[in-house]
């Protein structure tokens, strides 16, 4: 799936010529339509940023800066930013951005019962939601499995590759884009999925069963098994300490992996996960990994719901960023058919289903 170059802008950003921003490669703008709980708080640019960029062809979605103090605040906000809205068509979804320092206090679970309680009411208001949030929030002061499951993610991380699993990455505030004066927010969008424009489905009414696969795995480091992640929820490992052990399971299907040790030579393949057995319950044998392989197969039953999937897997080299994420064991397309490079000790991993 390519990539989609997305902009963020607001009324810190006037003048902005969508033509140009279109020649330069951008294909969508995501637009601030206002914030907290009052119609008055409208951006006072929205409008022109609407309109333009609509004539520009660029597709186009909004979202609404939040400081709600409650739940009850939260619908307010809904109702102040669906007022705002009113009568414009949206190719992206209005995100409820969530970032706030006054409402930190508030505890994961009241925070993440606003973001809901602000995305259900947008649905209702007949447009596609989504919570917008950086890393900080979506590790400590939201639900971010509860909330990836309903609506669309919108992640703010100014690094060079992703740590959470989302549609939209904000990668930086400080892009300089033909078109626009000064800095803004750039972005990409993963999934073209979000760009229909389709309307959401009611809200209330159950989801349909979809069979679907998850993959958990754990690595040992600094002498010690870590704690299991799940996908992309966090990542294995310790920043500077060289993995030595991994071990790979999946909730459907099955799955073959293998380690590469640093100096020396690749260790046989393993399908098991079980951290007492050392033939076949994990990869490795005590020493510093540099490389590693995994491969996914598909039951019939997710390939019915799903399609087939792949296992999409990256790590880090000792004290460094994230090697470009890899599938299966391909070779094709710039892939290396493992993930690392020889000679190079690994501090982090992270895996998922794709």
């Amino acid at each position: 799936m390519a990539k989609v170059n997305c902009i963020d802008v607001s009324t810190f950003q006037k003048n902005i010529d969508f033509k140009k921003v279109k020649s330069a490669g951008i294909e969508a703008v995501i637009i601030r339509a206002g914030y907290g709980r009052e119609i008055s708080q409208k951006d006072n640019e929205f409008e022109t940023h609407y309109k333009n960029a609509k004539a520009a062809g660029l597709k186009v979605g909004a979202y609404w800066y939040s400081y709600a103090d409650g739940v009850a605040d939260a619908k307010k906000e809904a109702s102040a930013c669906l007022a705002c809205i009113k009568g414009k068509n949206f190719d992206l979804p209005v995100y409820y951005d969530l970032e706030d320092g006054s409402m930190t206090a508030l505890g994961k679970s009241t925070l993440t019962s606003i973001a809901k309680t602000f995305c259900d009411e947008i649905k209702k208001g007949g447009y596609n939601s989504g919570v917008y949030a950086n890393l900080n929030w979506f590790n400590n002061y939201l639900d971010y499995n509860a909330l990836k499951k309903l609506y669309s993610i919108w992640l703010a991380q100014y690094n060079s590759i992703n740590d959470k699993d989302c549609d939209i990455w904000q990668n930086s505030s400080t892009g300089s884009i033909s078109g626009v004066n000064g800095s803004v927010d750039t972005n990409i969008i993963y999934n073209e999925k979000i760009l229909d424009g389709s309307k959401p489905s009611n809200p209330s009414a159950p989801s349909p069963e979809i069979s679907k696969a998850d993959v958990f795995y754990k690595v040992k480091a600094d002498g010690r098994w870590l704690p299991e992640v799940k996908n992309l929820d966090d990542f294995a490992g310790i920043a500077s300490k060289a993995i030595t052990d991994i071990a790979v399971k999946v909730s459907k299907g099955s799955i073959k992996y293998r380690v590469h040790v640093k100096g020396s030579s690749w260790l046989p393949y393993v399908t098991e996960y079980n951290i007492n057995d050392r033939e076949n319950g994990y990869a490795g044998n005590g020493k510093a990994i540099d490389a590693v392989e995994i491969y996914y197969n598909t039951p019939s039953d997710v390939v019915k719901s799903t399609g087939y999937l792949k296992a999409k897997y990256r790590v880090s080299p000792l004290n460094g960023e994230y090697y470009s994420y890899q599938y299966d064991n391909e070779k094709s397309n710039g892939q290396d058919g493992y993930a690392g490079t020889l000679g190079k000790s690994i501090d982090k991993l992270q895996i998922t289903l794709e």
